[in-house]
């Protein structure tokens, strides 16, 4: 795995990084929730545009999301819009899908993009293309919110994500036995060991909240909590996972800067 640096944080060295979403609906309540988040121990933040009441106004998007940029200073910003088949809040086309994050990539100081794996192989090709172009890291990602596929399939689903060559690849998966818990951290765990890009991966639920306190055992570079408001179930809180963290990896720095 090669580090991998978004502002000043490098995400493959020590313990993982701390990210906590925005989901309000209107743009009130998404800077409100990120001057909460400031004041939290939180590492990333991402802003959830699924969760927004108006997706057309994509002029406002880019404003919001440069008045985002700013507030939260240091905090690098990714922003995700995640469909319904993904866990999101939003059916949303290719078409539309691209435009959006493209309005962002070029009018918009923003960190990250998400991209969902089962998008048109032409849209993440594009965007990735464009983003890397912008200076703007990539997270290709996939959610399973009713299984967890098995070992092999886990694995190979990884690597080929990679093979897109975006900045990270994100697996999330709900996990029906303590077997399955183990093998995404296995999947998790082998595939670092080969891959260039860092790797997200967490189970969800009361089953999988393990998954997001060890990342540092099994590879993963990333966990997400949440301050008042979860995207994802079985998020715990932001002090909860520091503490954890501090606990289980004292060892380990939290932040790793970038000289």
């Amino acid at each position: 795995m090669k580090p991998t640096n978004l502002k000043h944080l490098s995400f493959g060295t020590g313990t993982p990084k701390i990210c906590v979403p925005i989901t309000g609906s209107d743009v009130t309540t998404v800077i409100a929730q990120a001057g909460e988040i400031v004041s939290t121990a939180a590492d990333v933040v991402e802003w959830r545009l699924d969760y927004l009441n108006n997706l057309e106004d994509t002029e406002a998007i880019c404003a919001t999301a440069n008045r985002l940029v700013t507030l939260l200073g240091e905090l690098p910003l990714i922003v995700t819009l995640r469909d319904r088949t993904q866990g999101g809040k939003r059916q949303i086309s290719d078409s539309d899908y691209q435009t959006l994050y493209t309005q962002l990539i070029a009018n918009s100081s923003i960190a990250a993009i998400d991209l969902e794996w089962h998008r048109a192989k032409s849209t993440i090709t594009h965007l990735i293309a464009l983003a890397t172009a912008n200076n703007v890291a990539t997270i290709i990602s996939q959610h399973y919110f009713d299984q967890t596929p098995t070992l092999p399939k886990m694995t190979d689903l990884l690597t080929a994500m990679a093979t897109c060559h975006g900045s990270f690849v994100k697996l999330a998966v709900m996990p029906q036995s303590n077997d399955d818990v183990l093998n995404l951290m296995t999947a998790t765990h082998a595939v670092a060991d080969q891959l260039t890009q860092p790797i997200i991966s967490m189970a969800m639920g009361d089953l999988g909240a393990v998954t997001r306190v060890t990342g540092a055992t099994f590879g993963s570079v990333m966990t997400f909590a949440t301050v008042r408001h979860s995207s994802a179930p079985g998020q715990l809180t932001v002090e909860q996972t520091k503490k954890i963290l501090d606990i289980l990896t004292p060892g380990l720095p939290h932040l790793n800067t970038v000289s």
